[in-house]
């Protein structure tokens, strides 16, 4: 008997606890009814607007924490009713009749915003374009082209990255297009033009160049010119130009280009050449003819003279033929 009173006395005893408490935390749910408050204006950072952002005299994190609606665009704001605003609040278990609160009145809500300007957008793609480009940054002139409007974005930690497009070499006129990232989201893609301007020592023809004609050092010289007005790939060593032949016309005062080159025909039609021919130990010379015109490093069929059998081989910078 003893046992099961008190077994009976501690149940008692925890449903009356239970009570005490369930009406401690209704009692400061009704508490908060007088003191809460709600903005008359309130600013968001995040995504969601939460009840917590419009309401003052609450420390209820878990009624801070009830959702709204999703929160307006940057730069923007959102008319939110009052009603709206009780009905969560009635959800929430606060007696929303005993607060000093008009259901008919209303609060604005704003996004938080972060300005990037056109000339933050500018020294950031400078900047990057200085970290890459391979000339004299004191002898390059660059002018950015940023886009016309300041970019308005999320609040929070901004991360700017550019890349160019495929085939730009960092001279002349290209595009260069710009991510930013909020707090590692990516929010917003920019397209910027660029001009960069170098000066360079290029081989230039100091006179009329015709195709075909084996350049000597006297048609050539290095000058100091515009690196961006050379599309091709300019040469800056004046021995890689001399002793090559002209593949095109070049005229007076332009730069060559690895293009506008070519190696020299060194054996003629019907010329007669040298040729060796080696397998193991046995090496054997002649002479045969050529019937073909050739330069250096090309197949050339020739044939012997003795027999007139032909074959093919291949020119050395020697001026002989070699059979391999």
């Amino acid at each position: 008997m003893t046992t099961n009173s008190s077994n009976i006395f501690f149940k008692k005893f925890d449903i009356n606890i239970f009570f005490i408490l369930l009406f401690i935390f209704f009692s400061c749910l009704v508490g908060y009814a007088g003191d809460i408050m709600i903005k008359s204006e309130a600013e968001v950072s995040g995504d969601v607007v939460m009840l917590g952002d419009i309401l003052e005299g609450v420390d209820n994190h878990s009624i801070n924490e009830i959702p709204l609606f999703p929160a307006p665009k940057p730069g923007y704001a959102r008319t939110v009713p009052n009603s709206l605003i009780l009905s969560k609040l009635k959800q929430a278990g606060i007696d929303s009749e005993k607060m000093q609160i008009d259901e008919a009145g209303q609060s604005i809500v704003k996004r938080t915003i972060t300005v990037i300007s056109k000339e933050v957008l500018a020294e950031s793609l400078r900047h990057y374009i200085q970290g890459q480009i391979p000339w004299d940054i004191q002898q390059t002139r660059i002018e950015i082209y940023p886009p016309a409007e300041d970019l308005v974005l999320p609040e929070g930690d901004v991360e700017i990255s550019w890349k160019p497009s495929s085939s730009y070499r960092y001279l002349g006129s290209g595009v260069f297009r710009g991510t930013i990232r909020i707090e590692g989201k990516v929010q917003k893609t920019v397209i910027c033009r660029v001009l960069i301007e170098t000066q360079g020592l290029l081989v230039v023809a100091v006179r009329d160049i015709p195709r075909g004609k084996l350049i000597f050092e006297k048609d050539v010289s290095v000058h100091q010119t515009s690196l961006s007005r050379n599309t091709g790939g300019a040469v800056w060593d004046l021995n890689s130009v001399v002793g090559m032949s002209a593949k095109k016309f070049i005229p007076s005062g332009s730069s060559i280009c690895l293009e506008d080159l070519e190696s020299p025909v060194i054996i003629k039609r019907n010329q007669l050449v040298p040729v060796e021919y080696a397998q193991g130990c046995i090496s054997i010379s002649a002479k045969v003819k050529a019937l073909s015109d050739a330069r250096i490093g090309e197949h050339v069929r020739c044939m012997y003279l003795d027999s007139e059998q032909t074959f093919d081989a291949i020119v050395q910078p020697d001026g002989t033929v070699k059979v391999e």
